[in-house]
């Protein structure tokens, strides 16, 4: 690669980030192919039909073939296909014999799930309870995953709540594990008392804005020295543990603030154990 001797071209449905070498990655170019659209498909469901003459779809039908591909268009053609060979006259219930629910991540043609999904989240994160268990039923009656439920609330987990409630991030990934064993129907009692616990916590993003302002400043080019005494070689380090826990000594080479408490919940006992561990 380096000297072009081998051109290589692959694809992947893993993370290249995760499971490519940086060395590789130096050397290559990345893409990421994205699913298809709502309009994507709609055009590969015409141009199917056209090119079957005797074919007849319902709408209801349309919307099922797209709701549960997942943007994926060979999935659509394939239930269609296979539909079709069922009987030209295509319904919802021969599709639904077929396919009982979304291979993935489902997308509703008629509201993105993504939106669905967003209201869900803006409703645990304004502690409405109820707004966030018609939002999630939403998410499943059009077909989604317990998985990709779950995984939503793990996040909001942390963006949301953090460590205003730190026991959040355990009943979020404890529910992904478990909805991943038992799937639906049962998966949506244990995905119900996530959200509820959830939304009834209090609400701190201190963590998530922290993380997004230290990157925004290295991408704009704040690459600072480290401090000789905490490198590897540890030259001059005063290892806490031998001055009563804390000692103060330099470890950014510029004074840095981005951690800014929302002194909510939890965080306020954080806020007590670093004012103690600096004033011991």
């Amino acid at each position: 690669m380096e000297d072009y001797s081998a051109i290589i071209i692959g694809a992947s449905t893993e993370n290249p980030f995760f499971t490519l070498t940086a060395g590789i990655r130096s050397r290559a170019f990345v893409y990421e192919f994205t699913t298809h659209t709502i309009e994507d498909l709609k055009e590969v469901i015409s141009k199917a039909t056209n090119h079957l003459k005797d074919i007849t779809i319902d709408d209801d039908a349309k919307d099922y073939l797209i709701t549960t591909s997942s943007g994926d268009a060979r999935a659509l053609l394939n239930l269609l296909d296979f539909a079709y060979k069922v009987n030209p006259t295509i319904t919802i219930q021969t599709l639904k014999s077929l396919r009982t629910g979304s291979i993935g991540d489902g997308v509703s043609s008629a509201q993105s799930h993504y939106d669905i999904a967003s209201a869900m989240i803006k409703s645990i994160r304004g502690s409405n309870i109820d707004a966030a268990i018609y939002y999630m039923a939403r998410l499943i009656d059009g077909g989604e995953s317990a998985d990709f439920i779950a995984r939503r609330l793990v996040i909001s987990a942390s963006e949301d709540i953090g460590n205003a409630n730190p026991h959040a991030i355990n009943i979020a990934s404890s529910t992904l594990n478990i909805v991943s064993k038992i799937g639906f129907p049962e998966a949506r009692i244990t995905l119900a008392q996530c959200i509820v616990y959830l939304a009834s916590s209090p609400k701190s993003c201190s963590s998530y804005t922290a993380i997004n302002q230290a990157l925004s400043d290295i991408k704009h080019g704040k690459i600072l020295d480290i401090p000789e005494h905490i490198k590897d070689s540890a030259i001059g380090y005063k290892n806490p543990h031998n001055f009563g826990g804390y000692i103060n000594q330099e470890y950014l080479k510029e004074d840095l603030s981005y951690y800014k408490s929302s002194n909510v919940g939890f965080e306020k006992t954080l806020n007590e154990w670093i004012d103690k561990i600096k004033n011991n």
